[in-house]
């Protein structure tokens, strides 16, 4: 029987068992509740093309026209880095997320055949658009590689970390005599000051949250605010809170920092933190709320992987995680190849110069690109 391809603009219009049910612990960026937090974005247009077989959803793959994006880096222009080719491209896979790809099934020769079916669809969709083609940002290694036997283009963009630790003592073990003496006297230090702290789900303390993180977005650099830290938060809050986690720091009573993490599959998702730095007592609280007690819960509660994102890596790395390519992949709709840019081929064998095996695993960076 051959596949039922469809495009809708609304997840609601589609059970979400039958949508998880094809995302991976991989996935999280591509699940139903956290694509819903990303609707009704005025400036961008929200599309699922669906692949059915005997009316079972075998696959998907979002595609979003974005007439604006507020962050640099998720904006579809960011594959001008990676890849030299202008124009305009939608934007597929994860949005607002540093990790993207496609629901597929499984096994092949299904999945061939069924990326092939959602690929044509979006290329469709792209040409009556106007854009030039698709583009995946933050794609791992096997979405890139997939991506590119279809014709494709894929170039390095980033690393992201992940660590996985088989409960506190094995996290322990993994790590460098040094790094190993650092952690336990920075854990030693953050039980002495005691802090009031918790594990709250993220209804229970975004608004508060959104405040702290504003106070770090904005020691970085970036613009964000108390008000638009909120509007990020709230649909986070509304569609995600049973899935969410937030380590907490108190000071009588007074929340002064926090770190939020999302549960998918067996993997705990690292996604914001945010301090009140003027009521620190300077007991390494980023380093207990974003690592170490994120690491003694997932020893309780089963959870295998703590995600860690992009940014930072070699204190990632220092910390026991092991770091992944990221890659920008374009397919455009008349077929013809883009060329990478120089710089992301010197920027990738910085990295595995910099590193051994251990910190970077060869299956995802022994490409044939």
């Amino acid at each position: 029987m051959g596949l039922d391809i469809s495009v809708v603009e609304e997840l609601e219009s589609i059970r979400q068992p039958d949508w998880d049910r094809l995302a991976t612990s991989d996935d999280f960026y591509l699940s139903y509740r956290w694509l819903r937090t990303l609707e009704g974005d005025p400036r961008v247009g929200d599309h699922y093309v669906l692949a059915h077989d005997g009316g079972t959803l075998v696959g998907a793959l979002p595609i979003f026209d974005i007439r604006f994006e507020g962050s640099a880096f998720y904006a579809p222009e960011r594959h001008h880095l990676a890849l030299t080719g202008g124009g305009r491209w939608l934007l597929a896979g994860g949005r607002r997320a540093y990790h993207s790809g496609i629901l597929l099934p499984g096994d092949e020769p299904d999945r061939r055949r069924v990326l092939r079916a959602l690929l044509e669809a979006g290329l469709r969709l792209a040409a009556e658009r106007d854009a030039r083609g698709l583009v995946w940002m933050f794609a791992p290694t096997r979405v890139a590689g997939e991506l590119r036997e279809e014709g494709g283009t894929a170039a390095f963009d980033t690393v992201e970390a992940c660590l996985t630790a088989d409960g506190w003592d094995g996290y322990l073990t993994g790590l460098s005599a040094r790094r190993r003496k650092n952690t336990v006297r920075e854990r030693r230090r953050f039980e002495q000051v005691g802090y009031e702290l918790a594990e709250q789900p993220l209804d229970d303390c975004w608004r508060t949250l959104a405040e702290l993180v504003a106070n770090v977005q904005q020691k970085y650099g970036h613009r964000s605010t108390s008000e638009s830290m909120r509007r990020v938060l709230a649909p986070q809050a509304r569609f995600l809170d049973d899935e969410s986690v937030t380590f907490t720091a108190r000071r009588e009573g007074r929340m002064v920092g926090g770190a939020l993490r999302y549960r998918f599959g067996d993997t705990l998702y690292a996604r914001m933190v945010g301090f009140d730095y003027a009521r620190l007592l300077n007991a390494y609280e980023y380093f207990n709320l974003a690592y170490y007690l994120p690491i003694q819960y997932m020893q309780r509660t089963g959870l295998r992987r703590l995600h860690l994102g992009i940014e930072s890596a070699d204190v990632k790395a220092e910390r026991g995680a092991r770091l992944h390519p990221l890659w920008t992949v374009a397919v455009p709709c008349d077929g013809s190849a883009l060329v990478p840019a120089e710089r992301t081929a010197a920027e990738r064998r910085g990295w595995q110069d910099r590193y051994d095996d251990r910190v970077l695993p060869p299956e995802h960076w022994d490409v044939p690109w």
